[in-house]
This record gives C-alpha cells, sequence and structure tokens, in this order.
C-alpha cells in the first residue's frame, strides 16, 4: 500500500511538472536586457504602428487610424531628445553627432507621420498605404544605425 502511494504521487508530481515550468517561463521576462525609457516608448509606437499597418487601406476604420496615428506621433515626439541606447558604445567625441543625427532621422520620421495623418484626414487611404512604406523604409535605416545589434540565443 505505501508504495502504491508514493508511486502514485510520483507519477503525479510528474505528470504536473510541465505545467509548473510553463508557468515559470510566462513570468518570466522574456529578454535580459535592462528597459529604457526610450524603449518603452518605442514599444508603444511600435505597437500602434502594427496595428494601424493592418488597417490602412480601410477607410472605414479612418478614425481607428487616426487614433494610433496619434499615438505613434506622441510617442514619436517625446523620443525625440532622448538618447540611443547605443549612443554609450560610441566615442565620446562622435556621440554629440551620433544623437544629432538620431533626432535628424525622428524629425524626419514625424515628418511623415504628419503627411500620413494628413492623408487620413482626407480620406485617402492609398496614398496612406503608400506613406507606411516610406515609414518602413526609414524604420529599417534608422534601426540599423540607432538601435543595438539583437544578441542571438
Amino acid at each position: 500500500m505505501n508504495k502504491r502511494l508514493i508511486l502514485a504521487s510520483t507519477l503525479i508530481a510528474l505528470a504536473f511538472a510541465p505545467m509548473l515550468r510553463a508557468e515559470d517561463a510566462k513570468a518570466a521576462p522574456k529578454t535580459d536586457a535592462p528597459e529604457t525609457e526610450l524603449g518603452g516608448k518605442m514599444e508603444k509606437l511600435n505597437g500602434a504602428y502594427r496595428k494601424l499597418k493592418r488597417q490602412i487601406a480601410d477607410p472605414a476604420k479612418n478614425t481607428e487610424s487616426l487614433a494610433l496615428v496619434a499615438t505613434i506621433k506622441t510617442q514619436a515626439e517625446a523620443s525625440l531628445n532622448l538618447k540611443p541606447d547605443i549612443t554609450s558604445t560610441k566615442p565620446a567625441a562622435d556621440q554629440a553627432k551620433f544623437v544629432e543625427s538620431y533626432q535628424a532621422e525622428m524629425k524626419k520620421m514625424i515628418e511623415l507621420i504628419t503627411k500620413l495623418e494628413v492623408a487620413l484626414k482626407a480620406g485617402k487611404n492609398d496614398e496612406a498605404a503608400k506613406m507606411i512604406a516610406d515609414l518602413d523604409a526609414q524604420q529599417k535605416s534608422s534601426h540599423k544605425e540607432f538601435r543595438k545589434p539583437k544578441q542571438k540565443q
């Protein structure tokens, strides 16, 4: 009887062990990188941007799209005066120039977002969809220069 009880409790523990490990994985943070103020703003911006990309062509969703554009613009403007985390890895003599370059790219992004907003307000969703492509290209080039490369795991 005692052996059966030990065997049954062991089997139950083994059956539930993967579930406990899954819960631990959910609770653990996804990245080891410390969260920066700029990173937080960019995450909010990116979330709104991804939603906007999915619905930009639908004129029926222009009100929601304009709200997303407002979120993107607010986060971009708030990020304008922050420094990318990678700045500290640059030589001291080049850091000011690097930050100026970052700010110029952010201003260009804000300008593109403003044009996108105008197109949406005018109901020109085809034109707005083309501007999304411009924003994508600008994002790719900017991330190459101003974002730390992601570490492979």
